[in-house]
């Protein structure tokens, strides 16, 4: 089957305009090898990303900035059931094992790595540590779709792991913390957002405040990014916030990983699908704020010129 294109990216390849002249505002657009092709979380370790596949493995995969396969990393002391996110600091890579797509499961972990214990080599084996954690309240739910505790998005930040889980009963997410040290936690709640969608990777700058958080509607539609700032502490959700929509048609576009990388780069990542390949994106934040502008005068002509044609019609 053919391929098709989702339409960020030709609105991408045209630099958000009609003029074909523009250049794409990407500085990353790469194809990934058929290892990746379910990609559901990237985080940034130096100039490199490292990648998780929902695969029911305890494997990561490190990358080039420009989505080049360095290194396969497999965890040998330490099975998996459903890993969905990943998360970074100086010292460790963090692997979430929280997967939870029928709302079955109740005990979750997280596989925590030392980045300066990994070996040289293509594909190479490590041991890690485990935290586990259970969500407060969650009961096993009758249906997928009644199923408030999913979750496939985390993020580290000073000396706890935060998680954002995938409402898909209310379309909604709900912020919670652990400790970074092995053992065993009762989540802590902070926070619930409406992100009128399904929530699907998290991740903060370099500086520390700015969250971005990726998700998509039903069926992999119409995904966006909302950009938080000017929060307080660990509540992510109590500064200001502005979404950013990727598309205006009704992909399958799963994305599914989002990550600041250096020179204030923002990279995120889609699983292949039946319409889309499985690939990297990468692109300035400046410019990502560019294309929510462009994007939103786009609508407010479209409008107009709607409007316009309905006042003619009914003279």
């Amino acid at each position: 089957m053919i391929k098709l294109i989702p339409l960020i990216f030709l609105v991408f390849l045209m630099g958000c305009s009609i003029s074909p002249k523009k250049e794409s505002p990407l500085i990353v657009k790469t194809i990934l090898p058929k290892e990746l092709k379910e990609i559901s979380g990237i985080t940034s370790v130096g100039d490199d990303l490292w990648v998780i596949t929902d695969k029911p493995k305890s494997r990561v995969f490190k990358l080039s900035a420009q989505g080049r396969l360095l290194q396969i990393v497999n965890v040998s002391n330490v099975e998996a059931t459903d890993v969905e996110a990943i998360a970074s600091d100086a010292t460790f890579i963090y692997l979430a094992d929280v997967g939870d797509n029928m709302g079955d499961r109740v005990e979750r972990k997280v596989i925590r790595i030392a980045i300066a214990s990994i070996p040289a080599g293509e594909e190479v084996e490590i041991t890690g540590e485990t935290i586990e954690f259970t969500f407060p309240n969650e009961v096993v739910v009758e249906s997928k779709k009644q199923n408030n505790y999913d979750c496939e998005s985390m993020l580290s930040f000073k000396d706890s792991l935060y998680f954002f889980t995938k409402d898909r009963e209310d379309k909604e997410t709900k912020l919670y913390a652990i400790p970074k040290a092995p053992g065993k936690y009762a989540a802590r709640y902070i926070n619930t957002f409406n992100s009128e969608g399904l929530i699907t990777d998290a991740a903060l700058n370099k500086a520390g405040n700015e969250l971005a958080l990726l998700g998509y509607r039903k069926g992999h539609t119409f995904p966006f990014i909302y950009l938080f700032n000017d929060f307080r502490g660990e509540n992510f959700f109590s500064g200001k916030h502005q979404k950013i929509e990727l598309a205006d048609k009704n992909w399958d576009w799963q994305l599914e990983g989002i990550a600041y990388g250096n020179n204030n780069n923002l990279y995120f990542s889609c699983e292949e699908t039946k319409e889309v390949t499985a690939t990297l994106y990468g692109i300035n934040r400046s410019s990502l704020f560019k294309l929510a502008k462009q994007k939103k005068e786009k609508k407010k002509t479209k409008d107009k010129e709607e409007t316009s044609e309905d006042e003619r019609l009914k003279r």
